[in-house]
């Protein structure tokens, strides 16, 4: 086997064996139980996400300096130094420090393993089907996610700590494929810090000038942020329209596998509606999902959930197609990394008002002023590139 084939075979495998976390279904019981209260859980899941905003972009940097691959390694050692702390120690200075590292590590992951299956393409001469196996991809992260929804909950009601446990050596072996892999193109740059602030500069130079680029990161924002914040609070959704709670595992998994079947037909359907009509249906179907959402009808609520679900498996796999054929490989994990921050930066403003107003009033509520805010961005982001090709138009 070639090894840039091998490098997609084992993006493959680890797609599915990094989701191998069963405490992620019930993380917050999961900490509970670990003598961390609710209050000190939403703090460290604050952290978290500031951690991976902060990183985003610099590990990105790291990614096309000291190599893909070699990040990538960097990157599962710190899930599975997470997953040790959080599998035999309790308290909560211990989880924050371990939630912490975790965030260096998504930080690290975020673009990285995007770019080195990119490239691994690119040497293969077959960047035309990146969609393709993009999609396949996701759909087995979906299809992992899945079973340890399942799963995962049904250990934890044997033992607390057994999810955890359970995790560590699926994500170890991992860790251990991706020493396997190869780096597509090896920088040639030297590692210090001279060279490190000078080819941040150039990746920010690179993704300004480029307004493709620009459109792009802006449009995430509001559909990174809705669909993440929606799926982060599905489980108290789900129970707001009258899913009961043994049940909603098996709802998640079937969301789940929604995602996975249209991360692998993404590109048939993208091929045949065009670039321009498959932005657009992103954007309603997040727009649709939530709207739904906030009417929090009993049993038919789940829909807005499935919505979702779809909404996401479609975005990823465009997006990140249309970002890799526009950036070249020495600066193409910054890129991607820039793009995600976009999206990290919308849900560390908005989430903390959303859960105010869930709190406030209830989940439905916030739902409709979220729907209202996500419309207004859009609205003006178009009404900006309108306005902004009028005015270098000829007269």
């Amino acid at each position: 086997m070639n090894a840039f084939e091998r490098n997609i075979t084992i993006i493959k495998a680890n797609s599915g064996l990094m989701w191998g976390r069963f405490f992620i279904p019930v993380i917050a019981l999961f900490y509970i139980a670990s003598q961390v209260s609710l209050a000190q859980f939403t703090i460290i899941m604050s952290v978290f996400a500031l951690a991976t905003l902060v990183l985003e972009i610099p590990s990105g940097v790291i990614a096309d300096l000291v190599g893909k691959k070699n990040t990538l390694i960097l990157s599962r050692l710190m899930y599975l130094i997470e997953i040790y702390l959080i599998a035999f120690h309790n308290g909560f200075w211990v989880f924050l420090i371990a939630k912490i590292i975790s965030g260096v590590g998504v930080s690290l992951s975020s673009g990285t393993s995007q770019a080195i299956l990119y490239d691994s393409l690119k040497r293969l001469n077959k960047t035309s089907e990146h969609k393709k196996i993009s999609g396949i991809v996701m759909m087995i992260a979906n299809i992992s996610m899945a079973v340890v929804f399942i799963v995962g909950s049904y250990l934890f009601s044997i033992n607390n700590k057994l999810p955890a446990i359970a995790s560590l050596p699926i994500v170890f072996i991992g860790f251990v494929l991706t020493f396997f892999m190869k780096e597509p193109y090896p920088s040639g740059k030297s590692v210090d810090w001279k060279s490190y602030f000078a080819h941040f500069k150039s990746g920010l130079y690179y993704f300004w000038k480029h307004k493709r680029l620009r459109f792009l990161a802006f449009y995430s924002l509001p559909i990174i942020t809705g669909t993440t914040i929606f799926l982060s609070m599905s489980s108290a959704y789900l129970e707001a329209v009258a899913i009961p709670i043994a049940i909603i595992g098996f709802v998640a998994a079937i969301s789940a596998l929604i995602t996975a079947y249209t991360s692998k037909k993404a590109y048939i359907l993208e091929e045949k509606l065009g670039e321009q009509k498959s932005l657009r249906i992103v954007e309603i179907g997040t727009v649709l999902g939530i709207l739904i959402g906030g009417f929090l009808i009993p049993y038919i609520g789940v829909l807005a959930y499935f919505i979702i679900a779809f909404s996401v498996g479609f975005f990823q796999i465009i997006v990140n197609d249309y970002i890799n054929k526009q950036v070249m490989s020495s600066h193409r994990a910054t890129i991607l990394s820039i793009n995600n921050m976009f999206g990290n930066v919308g849900i560390f403003i908005i989430f903390p008002f959303i859960g105010h107003l869930s709190e406030l009033k209830n989940i439905g509520f916030s739902y409709f002023v979220f729907v209202g805010i996500i419309v207004l961005y859009i609205l003006t982001l178009h009404f900006y590139i309108r306005i902004s090709r009028k005015a270098v138009s000829p007269v």
